[in-house]
């Protein structure tokens, strides 16, 4: 922060003694190191508003992201692009523009004519996979990655990219082909069920000592995740088990574990706990009528079950369902007379006004307020009494 300042007054006393290009030169260095520094942008706009139109629009721009107002970004660099099309730094940030603005197709053709006015820029290639990958052009981004493998033949990463692009696409073959990673190359031979040739790998990669070490945990957690679907493949479910549970150790769970763990007990043929696993993953992934759907799956294979049905109860209830959450709160209840599911029935009922219910679940009610609902049951009652005597 200290340099940023030191700067911002070297630059003002260049102004000062009327050296403007030794200003622009520390006000860009200011730029590089904080990107969103107003300051410095808006007199680097005013330094180049008369010099460099190019430059103008350009950092005229810069001020527009800062300041989240994207489509006069975006207009200021095509103004840019109109001086000069042949600008790397320009079309990247329109394409990148679009791409913040939601506004896939287009990005896709600026970083197309990025490629084409320079075929070395890498992260064009990695942009354009991206955005054909979120548009389900799996097609267009192989092709693409094709080309990068071309033109990068040392690039390991590209040739990963590419293998895991054929893996998506279900062309195991050409995966196997082009994959340099062991950890990527093992999980497509277990999707392609060639286990013996998966278990090879995997017997290579416990034997690195580095694996182990507490740098390389993330590592560790995707070894244990390959091991537990080798086991699976095999119909080795518990040991696939054990292995998920290491995995879930290193990783907390998370959908993925909750998944494995539902495909494994489908396979064990064990009906309420894989439902009950499904639920979880599909919890995790906001997908709460899935989830209400396999933890009703889960009750109904195991009724007495209380956290299958506390998961209902809350789901119903974040879903605004509350007389369906009450009634999963009743079964809570009647398991073992659970404390949290009396208070949340009494507060219920007595909002609703049943002070009797909301007593019998634990509610303190006042003798005041019950002789009042008394009285009002007993006129009620008369009154219906009293309608039906004149039929």
């Amino acid at each position: 922060m200290t340099d940023v300042h030191n700067l911002h007054q070297s630059a003002n006393d260049e102004l000062i003694k009327g050296n403007e290009d030794k200003a622009i030169e520390i006000y860009t260095k200011i730029v590089e190191l904080e990107p969103a520094d107003e300051i410095a942008l808006s007199q680097l706009m005013d330094l180049y508003l008369e010099r460099d139109k190019f430059m103008y629009y350009l950092t005229r721009a810069n001020v527009n992201i800062v300041q989240h107002k994207y489509e006069h970004a975006i207009n200021d660099v095509k103004k840019a692009l109109n001086l000069d099309s042949n600008s790397i730094d320009a079309r990247r940030k329109l394409a990148r523009l679009y791409k913040v603005s939601g506004k896939n197709l287009r990005a896709i053709d600026e970083f197309l004519k990025l490629l084409d006015i320079d075929a070395s820029q890498k992260d064009g290639y990695i942009e354009l996979i991206d955005l054909y990958t979120k548009e389900n052009s799996t097609e267009s981004a192989i092709s693409i990655a094709k080309k990068a493998v071309s033109n990068f033949q040392d690039d390991v990463n590209f040739k990963n990219i590419l293998a895991n692009l054929y893996f998506k696409l279900g062309d195991y073959s050409n995966a196997l082909e082009i994959v340099q990673d062991d950890y990527l190359k093992a999980k497509i031979l277990l999707q392609d069920e060639q286990n013996d040739r998966a278990k090879e790998i995997l017997d290579k990669l416990k034997e690195d000592k580095n694996l182990y070490k507490e740098q390389n945990k993330e590592q560790l957690a995707a070894y244990y995740l390959l091991e537990a679907q080798y086991y699976y493949n095999i119909k080795e479910f518990e040991e696939s088990l054990k292995s998920v549970e290491k995995y879930t150790d290193i990783s907390l769970p998370n959908p993925l574990s909750f998944q494995m763990k539902a495909l494994i007990y489908e396979g064990m043929e064990d009906e309420f706990k894989s439902a009950y696993n499904w639920g979880y993953c599909y919890k995790l992934q906001k997908r709460f009528d899935e989830a209400i759907v396999e933890f009703t799956h889960a009750h109904n294979a195991n009724s007495k079950d209380k956290n299958t049905l506390i998961e209902l109860a809350n789901l119903y209830a974040n879903n605004g369902e509350k007389f369906a959450s009450m009634e999963y709160w009743k079964k809570v209840y009647e398991i073992d007379k659970d404390k949290r599911a009396g208070e949340i029935l009494g507060e219920f009922y007595y909002q609703q006004g049943d002070l009797r219910l909301a007593e019998y679940y634990g509610k303190v009610i006042e003798k005041k307020e019950l002789k009042e609902a008394q009285y009002q049951d007993e006129g009620l009652l008369e009154k219906i009494i009293s309608f039906f005597a004149k039929k």
